[in-house]
């Protein structure tokens, strides 16, 4: 495995690709997940060579985010979403990229009526099968993240339906708290589909209106079981990369809404008590002060809070992959 940079991690410094990379080599890490694909299209070539020979130079990975899957309430049509695509592969191609990452949405649409989550869920897959034979030819996998959007059950069954080895998972291990669920069985379910991750730790707690997911959360301060999931993910591929993602904002999850507990049709009374107690355990660490509140926020400097978890983050991943690795030999 090797550990990397998800570079919205620092978005707040409103860095272009040149200084996402000079991040990634400063916090010693073996890689990035790069936003702003476009931009090797948009700056002149001179840009491109002199980011890849910088990249070449330091022997980093480098994967990259694609388009939309998902056409939503857009009106565009199936052909319409894959033509968004047919620049991006060749630039991912060129430049040695492993991947060009996407998702089917965040949590609202889920509550969609027009079109409805149904819909929206048959036309992604629709686009995904449409973009299997460009990958293919391009060697490039399109990996779909687990966003706060889709339940890890509704997941693997859409990867099963694409049916291609070249539609994959990208992981992120905090995001399956943000639906209800535990990333250790995320992890178990996804594992042998999964062929990068965004590597994040959250917290949840109760609210007035159901819970808030926190995005800024250092590696192992929060309520993810990282040794467990990590130890899951690297038995289905060694080669994995762990793209940290310390992400600055959080994400109200309306959980006492009626309309949107039936998106749920597969959660017991035992799945939801047995969440009851992550929100209970990150109330926890909340009041103990181990997490800042989203109220909190204004009074901090986001670039500047995740340039420090930084540190401790990639020496953490760097620890927890080392340990691994060295437990399977």
């Amino acid at each position: 495995m090797k550990v990397g940079l998800d570079t919205i991690s620092f978005n707040p410094m409103n860095l272009d690709p040149m200084g996402f990379l000079d991040k990634t080599i400063e916090y010693g890490l073996e890689g990035l997940q790069l936003l702003g694909t476009r931009t090797f299209i948009e700056k002149p070539a001179e840009y491109t060579e002199e980011f890849l020979a910088k990249l070449h130079a330091h022997n980093l990975y480098l994967e990259l985010y694609g388009a939309r899957v998902n056409p939503r309430d857009s009106g565009k049509s199936v052909a319409e979403m894959v033509e968004d695509w047919k620049p991006l592969f060749p630039v991912a191609a060129r430049m040695g990229a492993h991947c060009l990452n996407t998702s089917f949405g965040l949590i609202k649409e889920r509550t969609m009526t027009a079109p409805t989550f149904a819909e929206q869920y048959e036309r992604s897959i629709q686009v995904l099968k449409a973009l299997a034979p460009m990958a293919a030819d391009y060697k490039v996998y399109v990996t779909m993240e687990l966003h706060v959007d889709l339940t890890f059950n509704e997941m693997a069954r859409l990867i099963e339906t694409v049916n291609s080895p070249w539609i994959r998972v990208n992981f992120d291990t905090a995001n399956p708290l943000g639906l209800m669920e535990d990333p250790v069985e995320a992890a178990e379910r996804l594992a042998p589909y999964t062929q990068t991750t965004h590597y994040k730790d959250t917290i949840v707690f109760l609210t007035d209106d159901g819970f808030t997911w926190l995005g800024g959360a250092a590696l192992g301060t929060g309520l993810v079981n990282l040794p467990q999931v990590t130890e899951i993910l690297y038995k289905a591929n060694p080669d994995l990369h762990l793209n940290i993602e310390d992400g600055w904002g959080y994400i109200h999850v309306p959980s006492y809404d009626e309309a949107f507990l039936r998106t749920f049709p597969e959660y017991d009374a035992v799945h939801m008590m047995q969440f009851m107690k992550e929100l209970r355990r990150g109330q926890g660490m909340l009041e103990a002060g181990m997490q800042i509140r989203p109220e909190q926020y204004k009074d901090h400097d986001a670039a500047q809070m995740m340039a420090a978890h930084m540190w401790h983050s990639a020496e953490y991943a760097r620890k927890l992959r080392d340990e691994i690795e060295a437990k399977a030999k």
